[in-house]
């Protein structure tokens, strides 16, 4: 996860921070990508049961959870470490063959992961060129050897947050997709539906 730059606080190596996007590397980072694994503790069909209820206690406590972490993550330098160590596995490592192997495995087809996210956050670009305006920016991950079970992009252009689901068939079908793409979509109505409630209170 990579949260929208804070204009109250900007830690070391956040996207507003002075110098953020320089190559602090001194190019020696060979593949600029990382992830953070965010650990925590949901019941079975916890999202049916928020959109069920409409009780949303229990979503905005695993969302707090999950700021913590992250920003933890942050400001202890750890997304800077992923990226080294990532391109350490790329530099020393066969990657490609330890992915092929981890697609042969039978128990996770490799999918190991249930579920992933990929947040760029706010869109740090200008969005106009000549007579050509950004308005959207859709992006997905492959699906074609190894990745999550189903995948969410998101990204924040001009205040319009841009989702895109993707998904590998026949693990998945088109239906089941849908419908949990639907239910995301449920989820963030009735989350920004409780924070406009929560301001006007």
């Amino acid at each position: 996860l990579s949260p929208s730059p804070s204009s109250s606080s900007s830690p070391t190596g956040e996207a507003g921070a002075a110098g953020a996007r320089d190559d602090w590397s001194g190019e020696t980072v060979v593949a600029g990508t990382g992830s953070l694994d965010l650990l925590l503790d949901l019941p079975p069909a916890a999202g049916e049961a928020v959109r069920r209820s409409g009780d949303l206690t229990a979503m905005w406590g695993a969302a707090q959870e999950c700021h913590r972490q992250t920003r933890a993550w942050i400001e202890q330098g750890w997304g800077r470490e992923s990226l080294l160590l990532f391109s350490c596995g790329w530099e020393f490592m066969n990657m490609n063959r330890v992915v092929e192997l981890g697609a042969q495995d039978r128990t996770t087809l490799g999918r190991a992961y249930s579920a992933g996210v990929s947040n760029v956050g706010r869109y740090a670009h200008a969005t106009a060129h000549g007579d050509l305006t950004l308005e959207r920016l859709h992006f997905g991950i492959s699906q074609s050897v190894s990745s999550p079970a189903i995948s969410t992009s998101a990204a924040t252009v001009g205040g319009t947050l841009c989702l895109t689901v993707s998904y590998p068939t026949p693990i998945w079908s088109d239906a089941a997709a849908d419908e949990y793409a639907d239910g995301l979509v449920r989820l963030l109505e009735l989350a920004a539906a409780d924070g406009e409630a929560g301001s006007r209170g």
